[in-house]
């Protein structure tokens, strides 16, 4: 059941043309949990509404050009749920209890793990030799 929490969109709208950067999708919904200092970032009560909890993040422009470039449609029960919205910007979560462990670095990563298009986001080489892991690098050399 909470798995359902790390599901990427391409799970939701039932794209059946997925692969490892399904694996990046979860790890981004970690790193946001991790970063946010909160338990879970999208924590839908079931597939449609953990689709809507996304969408309440990342918009539907973005959504709408996803299913549009792979000729998806939204599952009906899901259409009926989402309404039209504007993307949320990654420094709107920040508060003063996490403050202390967002920067940059991490949110430009958490961008381009966090996105509705599979083939779009990064890749686990390029995310490893992202900014935001520099400091580890740094003590590895």
């Amino acid at each position: 059941m909470a798995s359902r929490y790390y599901k990427g969109p391409e799970l939701l709208v039932d794209d059946k043309l997925y692969h490892y950067s399904l694996d990046i999708w979860s790890l981004g919904c970690t790193l946001a949990g991790m970063l946010f200092r909160i338990d879970t970032m999208f924590k839908g009560s079931d597939n449609f509404d953990q689709l809507v909890k996304i969408v309440n993040v990342l918009g539907t422009q973005k959504l709408e050009e996803y299913l549009k470039a792979y000729k998806l449609t939204l599952p009906p029960e899901a259409a009926r749920l989402i309404q039209p919205t504007e993307t949320v910007p990654w420094k709107a979560f920040i508060n003063n209890k996490n403050q202390d462990r967002v920067n940059e670095e991490g949110l430009d990563l958490l961008s381009k793990m966090l996105v509705y298009d599979k083939n779009k986001r990064i890749t686990p080489t390029d995310a490893m030799q992202h900014p935001y892991f520099a400091p580890i690098r740094a003590l590895i050399d």
